[in-house]
């Protein structure tokens, strides 16, 4: 599942740079909702509490499976969407 995330092209992004807690997880939450089970949603993030904590408890809340891939400054956080 993990080298999927890493290598499969995203069905959607989010990009949320500059933007700060909670807008990230919101966001995203809010995407996710609109998203059909097995798609990858890829948050483009500069903030790091969203990397550390708010993202990856919205993920864990739901069961959905994550991958945080670095490029330079920005963060591509890839959640796919399971049930």
């Amino acid at each position: 599942m993990s080298e999927e995330l890493k290598t499969r092209n995203p069905d959607e992004t989010l990009d949320v740079r500059g933007e700060s807690c909670p807008v990230p997880e919101m966001m995203a939450s809010k995407k996710l909702k609109k998203m059909k089970t097995g798609q990858i949603l890829e948050v483009l993030t500069d903030h790091q509490p969203a990397v550390d904590v708010t993202l990856p408890s919205l993920c864990k809340s739901h069961g959905y499976p994550f991958e945080i891939l670095k490029d330079g400054e920005v963060y591509k956080f890839r959640i796919m969407k399971v049930s």
